[in-house]
This record gives structure tokens, C-alpha cells and sequence, in this order.
């Protein structure tokens, strides 16, 4: 395999990061070029240090910018940040803006789009206010209807519930103590809602599997995530660990909305949030519908492919991309002093 020029927007960031690092384990094989708003900050420098052709960008500087960016690409990672302006059709604006440049780059063999479900597909039309979902699956149709030749080369990826979340959010994720030492969680779906959960650090050994199978992931979408749980099942996990007393509560949404809200977020965002909660309460476990190849069979299923007679084999033996569940992630985390410290 000859050496592969791999563009990484976002590459100091919780989902470009462990994109750009796990390839730059493969100097051979890869060349980084890792695009981030501050080459100069700590993260870049570390990038630059194991390998990578470090690039100031901004996502809104424009085509020109990601063109010059794009310049002899041969795979392009592109992800776009909802939360740095909380406004949906600011990330529309971006993301169209790298489609239309990754159109343009004559190089180009793979593009990865980080994504998510359209919600109002999902749901129907039920669910209407999951803006940082509805803007990345408008931009994954945009590649399908604007640019059928890119669309060719494309490996759309869903992203989980994070287990890192409990860490930076942790008032948000993590059951909080009464005066007795009890511990409590408030959310507005049934203990039994599971949802698609995984290590945000476990990004770059699934797109380095995909960017390595190719043509096996074209047209495809791929959903990452290691585990389908239940908010009650990972506090009660952490209550064995630590042996406390857990107890989930049931609360309505308008009361889950109101909540969000007392915790500095606007009513459009916490609205968002709540909503995203009921579309797993409603629906399930939308990551797992049809069509949608599940993160953990992305290398199984391409070796089966090279196998001539697979129906003469089991099948079942042959193992998968290997993710990190949220028992190992416990092991690794001290989460009793995250809940602790809200």
C-alpha cells in the first residue's frame, strides 16, 4: 500500500484527535495533515511532534481555504462542530462547504462524514427540535443528491452517546447524592430505554479499519458504538463499583427540559437534549435499524467478503473490530470523584 495523504478536520478535538494519532502510528502508511483552529496550543503541538503536517483552519474561512487544505488528499475525515455555535444551519453551512470542496479535489479516493439519524425521518415527523442531528443528516443527504460521484467514495459514520460525557458533564450524566448518600438520577425515559454508548477515543481504530477496507465501506453507514445500554444499567454498574445506593427516576420531559435549563443551557438546546432522550424511548435503538452496518462488524464483515466460500466456514469465528465497554471504562476512570465534585 503506498503512502496515503489523510485529511483530519477537527484533529485536536474529541473525535479528529484519536483519528490523527492512531494513524500517525503508521508513518509508512499514512500522512497526516491535521487541520485545527490553533496550531500552536498544546494538542497541535503533540500532533507535530508524532508526525503530523499541522494547518491553521477555520471552518467558516470558505471553499478556497478547504480546497488549498484538501490539496492532494487521498481521504478526507471531515466532522463539524454544532456546539461552537449551537446553531444548525451554521453547521448545514459548514458541512456543504466541505462537501463541495472534497467535489472539487481530484485526488480524493475515500471521504468519512461524521454524522447522525435524521430525526424527523426517524420519528416521522414527531421528533422535530434534535438540531445538532437534523444538521448532519442534511448535509450526509446533501453528498447523496448534490454529488452522486462522491457519494461513490463515502463512508458515513454515526456517532454514540459517549462514555466520556460523565467526565466533562458529569451534572449532566452521573447520578447525584442526597444528604444521606444516596444516589439519584432524573431522566425523562424507562429504565429499560437503551441507547448506543462508546469510548470517543475508540474513533480512530474504526475509521483506520474503514479508510484500510475501502471500497467494502462505500455508500455505506456505519454506526460506532460498543455497547446498546440503559442510563440505569451504567449507574448501577457504577453503584457496584463503589457500593453506593442508585435510583433512577422517572421525570417528565417538561420537567427533564426545566432541569437542563436551572443548568445554564437555553430552551432550545435543552429541549434538543430532552428530545434526543425520547427518540431512543420512542423508537429504540435507531443506530440498529436496517441497512446500518454496526461498528463492530466493520473488519469481519470485509474479510468474509475476500473469503471465495464463506458458506464453508464459521463465520462466527472470525472477530471484529474490538471496542472498549463501559465496565472497562469504569476500571479505567475514577467516576466516584466526578460525582463527587458536581
Amino acid at each position: 500500500m503506498s503512502r496515503r495523504t489523510v485529511v483530519v478536520i477537527g484533529a485536536t478535538g474529541s473525535q479528529g484527535g484519536p483519528v490523527a494519532r492512531e494513524l500517525l502510528q503508521s508513518p509508512e502508511l499514512y500522512h497526516v495533515r491535521a487541520l485545527t483552529r490553533d496550531p500552536s496550543k498544546p494538542a497541535a503541538q503533540e500532533l507535530a511532534e508524532l508526525g503530523a503536517e499541522v494547518q491553521a483552519f477555520d471552518l467558516n474561512a470558505g471553499i478556497d481555504a478547504l480546497l488549498r487544505a484538501f490539496t492532494n488528499a487521498d481521504a478526507v475525515f471531515a466532522m463539524t462542530d454544532f456546539w461552537a455555535t449551537r446553531s444548525a444551519q451554521a453547521e448545514v453551512i459548514q458541512g456543504r462547504t466541505i462537501i463541495d470542496a472534497a467535489a472539487q479535489t481530484s485526488t480524493l479516493e475515500h471521504f468519512i462524514w461524521s454524522s447522525l439519524p435524521d430525526p424527523e425521518k426517524v420519528s416521522g415527523g414527531i421528533l422535530k427540535n434534535i438540531h445538532h442531528w437534523k444538521s448532519k443528516s442534511l448535509v450526509a443527504d446533501y453528498i447523496q443528491q448534490q454529488y452522486p460521484g462522491l457519494w461513490g467514495k463515502t463512508t458515513v459514520v454515526l456517532f454514540p452517546n459517549y462514555f466520556e460525557n460523565c467526565l466533562s458533564h458529569p451534572q449532566r450524566y452521573l447520578s447525584q447524592p442526597d444528604a444521606q448518600g444516596v444516589y439519584h438520577m432524573y431522566l425523562p425515559h424507562s429504565p429499560s430505554t437503551v441507547m448506543p454508548n462508546g469510548s470517543i477515543r475508540d474513533t480512530g481504530k474504526l475509521v483506520r479499519l474503514i479508510l484500510e477496507d475501502g471500497a467494502t465501506y462505500f455508500t455505506k453507514t456505519v454506526a460506532f458504538y460498543s455497547e446498546a445500554m440503559s442510563e440505569a444499567e451504567k449507574q448501577a454498574m457504577i453503584g457496584k463499583k463503589y457500593g453506593l445506593q442508585t435510583v433512577y427516576h422517572v421525570i417528565s420531559p417538561d420537567e427533564h427540559q426545566k432541569k437542563l435549563e436551572s443548568q445554564g443551557l437555553s430552551p432550545e438546546i435543552a429541549l434538543d437534549y430532552t428530545e434526543q432522550l425520547l427518540m431512543f424511548e420512542k423508537f429504540g435503538n435507531v443506530c440498529d435499524a436496517a441497512g446500518i452496518i454496526q461498528a463492530k462488524e466493520v473488519h469481519k464483515a470485509f474479510l468474509i467478503e475476500l473469503i471465495n466460500t464463506p458458506e464453508l466456514i464459521d463465520t462466527t469465528q472470525i472477530s471484529g473490530l474490538c471496542l472498549q465497554s463501559w465496565a472497562e471504562f469504569l476500571e479505567e476512570n475514577d467516576i466516584l470523584a466526578n460525582m463527587k465534585a458536581v
